[in-house]
């Protein structure tokens, strides 16, 4: 296959290095992942001969990691909620701490702080009904076809849940991109605090990780059981 024809998610479902390298370059690998590396690259303004050859010398740097690929269907699901979920909700109270106080220290002086506290609270509003969701409908009735047990939601209605929540994993893209240009990065100012500082780090851990958790469902946990012939192992 042409590298530039190849669908972002599948570099990333193959080697999560290719991860890092695309942020860098400001590719969307999560909610973009369908998209082919030639779109991809046209849509960050990057040139795409810089992306391959950068793609090419990561391949000769040792065995990528296959974790996702590793895990059955059932396992991957404990896996997302256990590691993604978990720290979803423990980082996105710490950063409602975190800006709602930069609000009440530096609020008046600088509105950009204000502006950054209402797009972490709107990211942690879409979030926390969203993990919910996943937990006590999707994953489940995921669970329970793996498994050839009764579910709410058959094979071949699977894709209307699948569907809703890939269309509400594109507005945490859209809030994601916001919260990436108003930090300029996460990079702070000369004049930040301690606070400020901090927040901005834990933002950009908290958005890379997310990043991450997209990705694991929209381009490894359900293709697999849309586009799978028979399940993969329990």
């Amino acid at each position: 296959m042409i590298l530039e024809e190849k669908k972002v998610g599948e570099f990333v479902t193959e080697d999560y290095r290719t991860a890092h390298l695309f942020s860098k370059h400001g590719i969307d690998f999560c909610c973009g992942g369908k998209q082919t590396l030639k779109d991809a690259c046209q849509n960050a303004a990057v040139d795409s001969s810089l992306v391959i050859s950068e793609l090419e010398s990561l391949s000769t740097k040792g065995e990528p990691d296959t974790l996702a690929e590793n895990l059955t269907m059932v396992e991957l699901i404990d896996y997302i909620v256990s590691t993604h979920h978990v720290y979803t909700r423990e980082k996105g109270e710490l950063l409602l701490r975190y800006s709602s106080k930069m609000v009440f220290a530096h609020g008046d002086r600088h509105p950009e702080v204000n502006k950054l506290y209402a797009l972490i609270k709107a990211l942690t509003d879409e979030l926390m009904p969203h993990l919910m969701k996943e937990e006590n409908i999707l994953f489940p009735a995921m669970v329970s076809i793996a498994n050839g047990t009764p579910s709410n939601f058959p094979k071949d209605q699977i894709s209307s849940p699948i569907q809703a929540m890939e269309l509400e994993h594109e507005e945490v893209g859209i809030l994601i991109k916001e919260l990436t240009a108003l930090t300029n990065y996460f990079t702070p100012p000369t004049y930040a605090c301690t606070t400020w500082k901090i927040c901005y780090s834990t933002l950009a851990e908290y958005i890379a990780d997310l990043q991450t958790h997209i990705h694991l469902e929209n381009n490894v946990l359900f293709p697999r059981i849309l586009h799978s012939k028979k399940f993969y192992p329990v």
